[in-house]
């Protein structure tokens, strides 16, 4: 028998994963299956989740499900001990805990899978070097503990926490635009709009070449024609499929886009890649 299992997992920090399993194994299973009309493993042999860095608790959600039985109506209640093995880098107590202390899960009568629940401490993820939690099922009474699904690795990764938005002081040195050498440097008061999730909005990237100076005169343009959404994650500044009025706008070739941790300055070089209107732009917090 080979069954594939499709479970559904949701990460109550912000995500959502899909995870199927097929049994890597399948005459290991046959032949547990020939011993126990049911057979237990972990859905997955490994997993990901990501969690944001801001402090909070975090739930992850695995099943330990059963393999066997033609009948799943009828099997008995199945008791699934499991241990944290040594090679695990997470700390018990800093890293994570089990919601359930006693480190075991119950498939309840009549049932297919029982849930494994496990709090994550997002507070003290390293984003640059994420440690990892290795369970091994130990026993399940009534049934057998499939070998090529008794252990669960989880490595356990960080997203880092974003919360640039506000006002800012802006100064921008531009490289080129067609009113050089006046209006440059620009400095302006420019907010920085969040919309969550570590997405945000400036107005008019340009520092007001376009939504109040020289460009507004001549070509028109106005408040929002040089609307940029942009991300930040970790300090780095990062945006795709954005335009001014005549083409994409990138980041400046060889620029800086990134935020000091110290000051929380950001600095983000930009390019227009249909006239080459480009600039550094320096945002200091108010």
């Amino acid at each position: 028998m080979k069954k594939i299992k499709c479970i559904l997992l949701t990460i109550l920090s912000m995500q959502l994963m899909i995870s199927c399993s097929i049994d890597d194994d399948p005459q290991q299973l046959e032949s547990d299956l020939a011993n126990t009309p049911f057979v237990v493993g972990f859905n997955n042999s490994e997993a990901s989740p990501a969690f944001v860095t801001d402090g909070a608790v975090n739930m992850y959600s695995e099943n330990i499900v059963l393999f066997g039985g033609e009948d799943f109506s009828s099997n008995p209640s199945i008791t699934v001990s499991f241990e944290v093995d040594q090679s695990s880098t997470a700390v018990a107590g800093t890293d994570y805990d089990f919601v359930d202390s006693s480190q075991s899960i119950t498939i309840p009568q009549n049932s297919e899978f029982g849930t494994l629940d496990i709090n994550f401490y997002s507070g003290v993820i390293d984003v640059d070097n994420p440690k990892t939690l290795i369970l091994n099922i130990t026993s399940a009474s009534n049934s057998q503990v499939a070998d090529s699904f008794k252990t669960l690795t989880i490595n356990i990764n960080g997203i880092c926490f974003s919360d640039i938005g506000g006002m800012y002081s802006v100064t921008t040195t531009y490289g080129y635009h067609d009113f050089l050498p006046a209006y440059n440097p620009q400095t302006t008061d420019i907010e920085i709009e969040a919309l969550g999730d570590g997405l945000y909005r400036v107005f008019d990237m340009s520092s007001g070449l376009y939504s109040s100076g020289p460009y507004a005169d001549a070509y028109g343009t106005g408040a929002t024609s040089f609307d940029v959404e942009f991300t930040e994650n970790c300090g780095d500044i990062s945006w795709e499929n954005q335009t001014d009025p005549w083409g994409a706008v990138v980041p400046l070739e060889g620029g800086v886009n990134a935020v000091d941790p110290d000051t929380g300055v950001i600095t983000i070089s930009w390019f227009c890649e249909g006239y080459g209107e480009n600039g550094v732009s320096v945002y200091t917090p108010l």
